[in-house]
């Protein structure tokens, strides 16, 4: 029964792809980009941006890429501490203190940009996009290494997972609305076209068993809802200032509108079992043993992603471009938080071609995140390279990692 849980479970991190969209330059400065952001890549971070282009200047992003996996119990220390060792009493006391009482907290993210260009104010984007997002209880995790025992009760509940995939084609447009003395204010929006590719989330998990002497007793009850296709939209918003040639300042929603109507082979799948005076001894007799497994058929089903807001504050110096950006999610859902994130992150040119990148976050449902990068500016083109870790200050130690990398072509 655990075994087939956390199976239906584990299935959903197949699924794994981004919330949003990052380039190698953004995952470098922990994040701290919607100020900064220029040209397509404004359409990730503030639509208002791209009224910071003059006349006909351009962009083409070619390639981008982001894969991110954090968790909230283990680090890269523990793995290989042990990893195919045999684990002591102690050891598995360890590794149980180690996952807090909700239980282990797994997210992946993982996403493409297939074509992002922009020409003046105007912006078209292709991308891949999605999340997943996995929680199992505490409790299975303590009966698996130190048993069950007279009188003791399993409660299997608070599992959680969801996941989706989807591609978007995303239409943006930003343009400068006025002038006042040294300050210059804009406004721009995105308009995102979504098709879903797939669905997962797990709708039900309840289940117990108990020890008795005349062996144990118990049930349980898993639902699973999926789809294999969908439609849906989406609309951003965001808003900008400039102040005199070094200073930006901006504002953006994204997810102000937004609905993905999955209507293509929606499914149910449920797995119920039941116990009676189960012992190692008749172990295989059937009447002890009852369960019935389903899947059927279900209407269509609507998802929305809750409104996710960045403002973001920016200084270009001769060299230096310091950032400093505040993030919020009004609802907790597929990587979002209500928990306040605040991103600190720098760019300093080393030479006329060579950048580094670097910035701190804290909050959010990372937490602590140390990012770090470099950027090559060969003429017209750009390459970025981005890292980030996640809970911890050093790769082995935190608890997960996102590597984005980018290139562009500017005109």
């Amino acid at each position: 029964m655990k075994a087939k849980c956390i199976i239906i479970l584990m299935i959903l991190t197949l699924f794994s792809n981004s919330h949003l969209l990052a380039s190698g330059r953004s995952v470098g400065m922990a994040g701290a980009y919607t100020a900064a952001s220029k040209g397509s890549e404004s359409v990730l971070w503030n639509p208002a941006n791209l009224g910071f282009s003059r006349g006909s200047e351009k962009t083409f992003n070619f390639f981008s890429f982001r894969i991110n996996i954090n968790n909230n119990s283990f680090n890269w220390g523990d793995y290989t501490q042990y990893n195919g060792q045999f684990l002591t009493a102690e050891d598995k006391k360890n590794i149980l203190n180690s996952i807090p009482s909700e239980g282990f907290n797994l997210k992946l993210d993982a996403n493409i940009s297939i074509l992002r260009i922009s020409r003046g104010n105007f912006a078209f984007t292709l991308s891949g996009k999605g999340s997943s997002d996995l929680l199992l209880p505490k409790e299975p995790v303590e009966y698996l290494f130190f048993g069950n025992k007279f009188n003791d009760t399993l409660l299997i509940e608070n599992s959680d997972g969801e996941a989706f995939a989807s591609f978007e084609i995303s239409l943006s447009y930003g343009r400068s609305i006025f002038k006042l003395n040294e300050k210059e204010f804009f406004c721009g929006g995105n308009i995102r076209i979504i098709r879903g590719v797939v669905y997962q989330k797990v709708e039900k998990t309840e289940g117990k068993l108990l020890t008795l002497e005349t062996g144990i007793n118990g049930d349980g009850d898993f639902i699973l809802k999926s789809a294999q296709g969908g439609k849906g939209y989406a609309l951003d918003l965001g808003f900008a200032m400039k102040y005199k040639d070094d200073w930006t300042f901006g504002i953006s929603f994204f997810n102000l509108l937004n609905q993905i109507r999955w209507n293509k082979g929606t499914k149910e799948r449920g797995y119920q079992f039941s116990l009676d005076s189960l012992l190692a001894e008749n172990f295989d007799m059937d009447s002890l043993v009852t369960e019935l497994s389903y899947t059927k058929d279900i209407d269509p089903f609507a998802t929305k992603t809750p409104i996710l807001m960045r403002l973001g504050l920016a200084r270009q110096g001769k060299r230096l471009l310091w950032t400093l950006d505040l993030e919020r999610g009004f609802g907790e859902r597929m990587g979002l938080s209500k928990k306040l994130k605040a991103s600190l992150g720098a760019e300093y040119r080393v030479l006329s071609w060579l950048d580094i990148l670097g910035g701190i976050s804290v909050g959010g449902k990372d937490g602590i995140t140390l990012a770090n990068g470099i950027g090559f500016n060969l003429g017209t083109y750009r390459l970025d390279i981005g890292l980030a870790n996640h809970k911890g200050l050093w790769p082995t130690k935190s608890k997960g990692i996102a590597l984005a990398i980018s290139s562009e072509f500017q005109w």
